[in-house]
Order: C-alpha cells, then sequence, then structure tokens
C-alpha cells in the first residue's frame, strides 16, 4: 500500500455514512417492534417500547402484559432482527473505531512524507543505533535537519519520540531511499549493523544522487575495503577508534580532554571548520593582512586547500583562497565574528 494515497475503503467520511446508516437502522427496529406491540397487541407506546426494548436487550424481565399468539412470534421475529441488527451495528462501530486511530496515524505519516519531500541539502540517517541517536543529536544542535530511516519499530518509535522525522522501512531498498528525499538530500549516515546493508545502501544511494556525500561505518577491514570500492566518502571504524582513543586517554590524556572539551563546544571554546566561499572578501589575501587574532581573537591552526592538502600552523603570508578551509579555534563567540568576516 503506498502511504501518500488514502485507501478507499478507509475514507472517513464513507466510514461515518456507514456509522449513521447503522444507527438509522437500530432506531427503525425500535421503531418497527413499537409499532408492531402496539397494533397486534394494542398496548401503548410506552408499554411496547418498554416491551421492545427488553426484548431486544435480552434482558429476561417478563412481558410487560400476556403475549397473544401472534405477540409471541412477533417477538421471536423482533429477536432474530434485533440480533442480526445489533451484530451489524457492533461490527461496524468497532471497525470504524480501530479504522479512525489507523487512519490518524496514516495522516499523520503522510504529513511526514510531505514535510521530507519539501526539503534539500538534509541528512539522511540509515538506522537509528545508539552511536546514529548521538551522532543525528549534534547534527540537530547545529542547525541541520535529520531524516531517519529505521526499519525496526522500536527504535523507529524512539526516533519519532525525539523529534525526528522518520521513514520505516528497509533502507537497501530504492523506494525507502526515495520517501526519505535522497534525490535532493546533502548527506547520507549509514550505520547498519552489517557491512553488507551499508554497502547495499552506499550503491543505491550514489546510484540515485551522485553527488550525495556518503558516511558509513565498517566492521572490519574487509569490510573498509569494499565499502571504500563502493564509493563512500568517509569511512569510520568504530573499534578502530575506540581502541585509539583508549590508547590516547592512557597515553594523552590531557590532548584527549582537549579535543573532546573543544568537539562539543560545551565550555564555551572549540574548534570550528570553516569553509571559504567564492564570493568570500578575503579571497587572494594573506593570514596577516587580515589580522585574525586581533580582530576575531581566533587562531587558525590549519588550512585545508581545495585539494584536501593540510597546512598545519600557517604562516602569515599563507594566501587564502577560494573552497579552502580554515581550522579555527577560539570562543564561541569570537569563531562567529571569524566567519562573518569570511563570508562577508
Amino acid at each position: 500500500m503506498r502511504e501518500d494515497v488514502l485507501p478507499e475503503n478507509l475514507d472517513p467520511k464513507q466510514r461515518r455514512r456507514e456509522l449513521l446508516l447503522s444507527l438509522g437502522l437500530v432506531a427503525l427496529v425500535f421503531a418497527a417492534g413499537t409499532l408492531g406491540y402496539m397494533v397486534i397487541e394494542g398496548w401503548s407506546a410506552f408499554d411496547s417500547l418498554y416491551m421492545t426494548v427488553i426484548t431486544l436487550a435480552t434482558i429476561g424481565y417478563g412481558e410487560t402484559h400476556p403475549l397473544t399468539d401472534g405477540g409471541r412470534a412477533f417477538t421471536m421475529l423482533l429477536i432474530v432482527v434485533g440480533l442480526g441488527i445489533g451484530t451489524v451495528v457492533l461490527g461496524s462501530a468497532w471497525r470504524a473505531a480501530v479504522e479512525n486511530q489507523f487512519f490518524k496515524l496514516f495522516d499523520r505519516r503522510r504529513k511526514v512524507l510531505d514535510t521530507i519531500q519539501s526539503l534539500q541539502g538534509h541528512t539522511i540517517f540509515c538506522g537509528f543505533s545508539r552511536l546514529g541517536r548521538v551522532s543525528a543529536d549534534e547534527l540537530r544542535k547545529n542547525g541541520e535537519t535529520i531524516v531517519i530511516v529505521e526499519f525496526n519499530e522500536i527504535r523507529a518509535r524512539d526516533a519519532e519520540g525525539s523529534g525526528f522525522l522518520v521513514i520505516r522501512g528497509d533502507a537497501t531498498l530504492d523506494e525507502t531511499l526515495t520517501a526519505a528525499g535522497i534525490k535532493k538530500a546533502g548527506r547520507l549516515i549509514s550505520l547498519l549493523p552489517r557491512d553488507s546493508d551499508n554497502l547495499y545502501v552506499i550503491l543505491t544511494a550514489r546510484e540515485i544522487n551522485p553527488s550525495l556525500y556518503i558516511v558509513s561505518r565498517a566492521e572490519d577491514e574487509v569490510g573498509e575495503k569494499r565499502l571504500k570500492r563502493a564509493g563512500v566518502d568517509r569511512l569510520i571504524s568504530t573499534y578502530r577508534l575506540a581502541a585509539r582513543k583508549l590508547a590516547d586517554g592512557l597515553l594523552r590524556p590531557y590532548i584527549t580532554d582537549f579535543f573532546d572539551i573543544a568537539g562539543t563546544g560545551e565550555s564555551g571554546w572549540k574548534i570550528e571548520e570553516i569553509r571559504i566561499p567564492k564570493t568570500s572578501p578575503i579571497c587572494g589575501k594573506t593570514l596577516g593582512d587580515l589580522a585574525l587574532r586581533q580582530k576575531a581573537n581566533v587562531s587558525v591552526a590549519a588550512i585545508i586547500n581545495p585539494e584536501g592538502q593540510l597546512q598545519l600552523n600557517p604562516a602569515g603570508d599563507s594566501i587564502l583562497s577560494a573552497d579552502a578551509t580554515l581550522l579555527a579555534i577560539g570562543w564561541d563567540s569570537d569563531i562567529k565574528t571569524l566567519e562573518k568576516l569570511v563570508i562577508g
């Protein structure tokens, strides 16, 4: 079933019409029963209605007045018809209640799909594991729009509860990634537990959107080689990173603490990447010309040129070119000042 088309048998207007029709049938049975006893037995309208109610409700209080043979035959007919219509009405009401809840869920997911299709340059996470949750939270804090693709229902609800846009489905399928807006996405992070699944995601994503920036995790060296051949832009080996961080924490604890604090920015200062656009007023100038330490109170730790070459501790005569990236260290407010100088 396509999520963007409401099935005809779930039309809420049709459900309401059916419910009203059922209630009309119930009223008709009560009216017919009341009228029948009035005609056959000659009772008053109230006595006839009372007899109809206790008969259809199968309460069994006993007869209001002694019944003739015709009245007993009519009572048996009323019971059969009443039970049949009652069963239909209860079934219709139950189905209407269940389908109403389904419609609400369907409508909510359709709105999510509509929102996702209007996005551009967003980031897609395939898998909402612990690693995915932390990474998605950090990106969202920095103003990124996140779409989560998750097959597991519990994790999908968890992602929705955290406020993310969620697509339920298999991330290795074209239609799932298309629903996540991959054609207009800027980045894709594949964090599925198996390298083979991440490989399928990368191949599918690269085919749909060749310019997509793809990040993935790898379990071992064999997986790393295959994912690199598939076209991943950045590869993360979680076990290797954890082992390296453990060793650094033992051998170089202060350096480890420095980068942990700088990475989160919780202390008020951080290390930031600032890309120089082609329209920047600083293009062609040197670091010495800009006097960034005096104007923005920041230090430029490195410059990465458009070819990806890293220049550590650049000198004052280092020329800044378009599409180069500055690695700057400073307080958050000073970093923002630097960004304004770079953007112009």
